[in-house]
């Protein structure tokens, strides 16, 4: 899932410094810029960004409330915040705490220090929003056309999949594909048929003696999901969470 982040900086010279700075450190970011705290709110209320990296000087009150009423969202939902200076002063780092705003940006400052600030606060598992679920031998056939590519479920939410499958020469992982997925729960088989879906991550996890791709791992997005298909999916994660549920009363 890639990383969302706003630079919100009067100066656009600053904000190429900390563009490149995250660019070279943070391999999923997805940077955007604004000049200041109406600009950036507009994006913010247009979309989902996981963070918002600020000056003390592109910000005020009005702003800090913004950032208090986005950091009170539900994990998932909420909009984390950096403020970056060279100054240091206690006054104003106790100011953003009570706005509840913790981490704080002192510049200058290496990348891998921006980068590593950035990974702590956004997490994989804190931006995830749905859960994920994984059950050994569980199948899947992504369909194009007239062809159908079998592959290992890695594992699965409600939003997507990440699966896993030999690399086939006919697949077009730019397009989108049908998955129906199968799995063998309870002694049942329980299938999942009909999720729309599009590629948004891969990865070679296996090459030939010639270096090209023989296994990859590939992360699809479900974009329609039928309300059988619902139905189905929902079964299947009562069924998982049944199963958790005894497990954890035996241990």
């Amino acid at each position: 899932m890639a990383r969302h982040i706003i630079i919100m900086d009067s100066s656009a010279s600053m904000r190429r410094i900390i563009r490149a700075m995250i660019q070279t450190t943070v391999n999923d970011a997805v940077v955007s810029e604004a000049y200041d705290a109406e600009e950036a709110q507009g994006l913010i209320e247009d979309g989902h960004y996981h963070l918002v990296i600020f000056s003390k000087e592109s910000s005020d009150k009005k702003w800090l409330e913004f950032a208090r009423k986005r950091l009170a969202l539900p994990e998932g939902q909420k909009t984390h915040f950096i403020p970056f200076s060279s100054s240091t002063k206690q006054d104003y780092i106790q100011e953003l705490k009570r706005y509840g705003i913790e981490e704080y940006l002192a510049i200058p400052c290496e990348p891998d220090a921006l980068g590593a600030l950035i990974t702590r606060i956004c997490t994989p598992f804190a931006m995830r929003k749905t859960r994920r679920y994984s059950v050994p031998d569980t199948i899947a056939n992504l369909e194009q056309v007239s062809n159908s590519f079998p592959a290992e479920i890695i594992n699965f939410s409600e939003g997507g999949l990440l699966c896993e499958l030999d690399a086939p020469a006919l697949f077009n992982w730019v397009m989108p594909a049908m998955i129906n997925m199968e799995f063998n729960l309870d002694g049942a088989t329980l299938k999942v048929a009909g999720l729309y879906s599009v590629a948004r991550r891969l990865m070679v996890v296996e090459s030939n003696p010639d270096y090209s791709p023989r296994r990859i791992r590939l992360a699809c997005r479900f974009i329609s999901i039928p309300e059988e298909s619902k139905k189905q999916l929902a079964q299947v994660v009562k069924v998982i969470e049944k199963q958790e549920g005894l497990f954890g009363h035996e241990a």
